[in-house]
């Protein structure tokens, strides 16, 4: 027996990760679809063969790069004013002068003209007529003195009043030159000699700011737009010739034959190991007795690839059309709300960082999911999933209408309308899909929904009419466990639906032998009798068996199993086994032979159903019920199926218990009430009248 077990252990991880393992093989080639197909052979000057389209919205790059150059080429040097440059053209003057009072004080006063020029020539370096020459060398310190001071305030003057770049030298000269000449001095040669000086010390007050050309380089490169290759666009038209730079696009993309893209190959690898660990780590965590089926992930898996293959058809009309809340609908309605909700936003996620999907419609896309998600919760019939659909539409239109006014409320897309469109369109197939696919998935995986729950409470199931013909006894004590389980069930927050549900069914197996079971003998001998109690508990107990064994040929589903075969867990028969202790005390029977096969409960359903089943018995067969007395019989029947370690599997908790036990007394005492003693004497009289 451990052996089959431990071999039917290792054949389900083996196909868990046989799971795991298809889904990210599928989720890789979704994501890596396009990247290598759909490649042409072509250079540049040839015609195009065909249409190509962009397998996914990207930048640019060669147009991007084309209008930042010419960006930087419109940037001009930034001048600043140069704060060296008057004290420069001042020290320079300053230095003419010093040379030119040395020149004289070295000279002797008969000095030959010709040789005074030479000197001069040789030391001040300013070309100047022999007179001119001749004349200066003449002047006294203190007229030198005043020449240079009004050279310094020619400069002065003329840097403060204009900014002069290097390029305008010429400009700055003849301003120097003109200033000069407006000082009306007396002497020729003093006019001459202060504009020779000024031209020879003239200086620019302007020069080039490295760091603040540098600024405005990257402001014009920051201010340049980026044109974006929407998925779909056509890049190259058919019978176009191809330009170098429809090459560079081509081979951005991917799309020319031959080439290898490598980082895309290993980028999509690592998003599809990535988003599903992340999203399995999610579920494990918060759902760990769900992770524990294979066929539950086998379910999710098939879902998110599902998905990513839905929307990799709809990006090619427009990425508004991407039905991402329908996998998140299928979710809540396959298993929880919180569970589509993980599944939506992991695959919205996927979708925004492999196909590039625009920022603002994976915000309306991710709204639609969470709306999704929860207005299908708690799904009563296929009706309310249409008007989910009206709401999901809704969502993702208001959204969509937000983002257009925060985005440019005095430009409007021209886009806008056509989004519209196909957002409606999208979000009817959000609805649709999960309402087409659904009974599919429910039978290929046996997973339980909602509607299918609902359908298989209905009395017309052959199964229960089956009971109610056969066992009555049994199917009106199920009805009332039935509303036991699903009070219980929501006071604690578990799957009320469910829990009530898998009473109807806990019980089929007593369908086998009827009247071997106390609830359907009515005015007849009990045949547990004439058998031993070994005997009778093996008819007893056995009915959690054939109660398998009817679902199993019934097609229930699997979770419904987990009612019939864990409803009694591994409890004591206990009236078969005192009976027994009392025929051999002399050789007491052993306990395990008495009690029933199990497993213990595994999930808090089936948890609170052995509670149901074991406090209703109980309060039926007692006499003078009241509600203390109901009250009283309920804590103790929890009491003892806790101390005995029937509920160590489930996840109930001692609150959890305290508030059942409140659930069943309200409404074990409904059912039990006592009832008022009709006076019969009017009415056997009034029937006499009329008869």
């Amino acid at each position: 027996m451990v052996r089959r077990l431990t071999l039917w252990y290792h054949a389900v991880g083996h196909r868990r990760l046989g799971w795991v393992l298809g889904g990210f093989v599928a989720i890789t080639l979704l994501l890596l679809s396009g990247l290598f197909t759909g490649q042409v052979s072509l250079r540049a000057g040839e015609v195009a063969p065909r249409d190509v389209y962009a397998p996914r919205r990207e930048l640019n790059q060669p147009l991007y790069q084309q209008l930042k150059d010419q960006a930087l080429r419109s940037v001009q040097p930034v001048y600043v004013t140069d704060q060296k440059a008057l004290p420069n053209m001042e020290n320079h003057i300053s230095s003419v002068f010093g040379t030119v009072t040395a020149l004289e004080g070295s000279l002797a006063k008969n000095t030959a003209p010709a040789a005074a020029q030479a000197a001069w020539t040789d030391q001040v370096g300013i070309a100047l007529p022999q007179a001119d020459i001749v004349h200066i060398l003449a002047l006294s310190p203190a007229e030198l003195g005043n020449l240079q001071h009004l050279a310094g305030a020619v400069a002065s003057r003329v840097l403060q009043q204009a900014n002069y770049q290097p390029s305008q030298i010429g400009a700055e000269r003849d301003a120097l030159s003109l200033a000069v000449e407006s000082l009306g001095l007396t002497q020729a040669s003093e006019t001459y000699f202060l504009t020779a000086v000024e031209r020879e010390a003239a200086t620019p007050n302007m020069r080039v700011s490295a760091s603040e050309t540098e600024l405005a380089r990257s402001r014009a490169v920051a201010a340049v737009p980026q044109p974006v290759i929407e998925q779909g666009q056509l890049i190259v038209q058919r019978g176009a010739r191809v330009t170098r730079e429809d090459i560079v696009v081509l081979r951005q993309y991917g799309l020319l034959n031959g080439q290898q893209n490598w980082p895309a190959v290993a980028g999509a690898v690592l998003l599809a190991a990535a988003s599903l660990l992340v999203l399995l780590g999610y579920l494990q965590r918060f759902f760990p007795g769900l992770m524990r089926d294979e066929a539950n992930l086998g379910l999710i898996i098939v879902l998110i690839v599902g998905e990513l293959g839905l929307a990799r058809l709809a990006l090619v009309v427009s990425p508004y059309l991407v039905p991402l809340a329908a996998v998140a609908v299928l979710g809540a309605m396959l298993f929880d709300a919180r569970v589509g909700l993980g599944i939506g936003l992991v695959t919205g996620l996927v979708l925004q960082a492999a196909f590039g999907v625009d920022p603002r419609v994976t915000v309306v896309l991710a709204l639609e999911t969470f709306v999704g998600a929860l207005v299908v919760q708690r799904l009563a019939d296929r009706n309310q999933l249409l008007r989910a659909g009206g709401v999901v539409a809704l969502s993702g239109v208001l959204a969509l209408g937000t983002l257009e006014l925060l985005g440019a409320p005095f430009a409007p897309d021209p886009t806008f309308w056509p989004a519209i469109g196909w957002l409606l369109v999208g979000s009817l197939i959000s609805i649709g899909a999960p309402l087409a696919t659904a009974p599919l998935l429910e039978n290929a995986f046996g997973v339980l929904t909602s509607l299918r729950l609902l359908e298989l409470s209905s009395p017309s199931q052959p199964l229960l009419r089956r009971l109610l013909l056969e066992a009555p006894g049994t199917y009106y004590h199920s009805l009332i466990v039935s509303n036991l389980a699903g009070a219980g069930c929501d006071a604690i927050g578990a799957q009320s639906l469910l829990g009530r549900v898998g009473a109807f069914y806990h019980d089929i197996g007593k369908m086998r032998r009827p009247y071997f079971f106390i609830d359907n003998q009515t005015d007849m001998e009990n045949p547990h009798d004439k058998l031993s109690p070994m005997l009778s508990t093996l008819v007893i107990t056995s009915h959690v068996k054939e109660g398998l064994e009817l679902a199993q040929e019934y097609r229930l589903p699997r979770d419904l199993w987990r009612f019939i075969a864990e409803h009694h867990g591994t409890t004591l028969v206990q009236y078969f086994y005192r009976k027994a202790k009392d025929l051999h005390p002399e050789n007491p029977p052993r306990e395990e032979d008495f009690r029933y096969p199990g497993p213990k409960p595994q999930s808090r359903e089936t948890g609170v159903l052995m509670l149901a089943d074991t406090c209703e018995a109980a309060v039926r067969a007692m006499r003078g019920r009241t509600t203390s007395g109901i009250e009283a019989t309920v804590r103790r029947l929890i009491q003892e199926r806790l101390h005995e370690g029937q509920l160590d599997e489930t996840d109930l908790t001692l609150r959890d218990l305290e508030m059942i036990g409140k659930a069943f007394v309200r409404v074990l005492s409904a059912v039990h009430h006592t009832r008022v003693e009709y006076q019969t004497e009017g009415l056997e009289e009034l029937l006499r009248r009329r008869g």
